[in-house]
């Protein structure tokens, strides 16, 4: 992100859920969510709604997939997608009355790799600015 021209900046508050915050060079201000995942050993990662917050322009989710031996897989996901699952990659579950359990679902998938690569790093990192 600093090589695209964008400052990283650690969270102003106690917020749950954000780890750091994007300024671009015009003062727009992205918060951002990081959820690490073992492209191997998991087929999707869990977003928990309790620690994320309500979907909004301004919060994205960067999923960063590993792999043993290679670069990281960053996915730059707006958060205002998840609050729109299209039930192929992106799911939501609602657990009443345990809301602490309750859910954003991103599965990494083959067929699902058409939709997620829009969300690529390099095809995404335009809209912090």
């Amino acid at each position: 992100m600093t090589k695209a021209g964008l400052e990283i900046v650690p969270k102003e508050n106690d917020r749950k859920g954000i780890d750091f915050l994007v300024k671009s060079p015009n003062d727009k201000v992205s918060e951002v969510f990081l959820q690490p995942m073992d492209l191997i050993a998991q087929q999707s990662a869990k977003v928990p709604k309790e620690q994320l917050g309500e979907p909004r322009e301004d919060l994205w989710v960067a999923l960063i997939g590993f792999i043993p031996e290679k670069e990281p897989l960053i996915f730059l996901i707006p958060s205002k997608t998840l609050a729109n699952p299209d039930d192929f990659v992106f799911f939501e579950y609602d657990v009443s009355p345990h809301t602490y359990l309750s859910n954003w679902e991103i599965k990494v998938f083959t067929n699902g790799m058409k939709i997620l690569g829009e969300y690529i790093f390099h095809n995404q990192i335009d809209n912090f600015k």
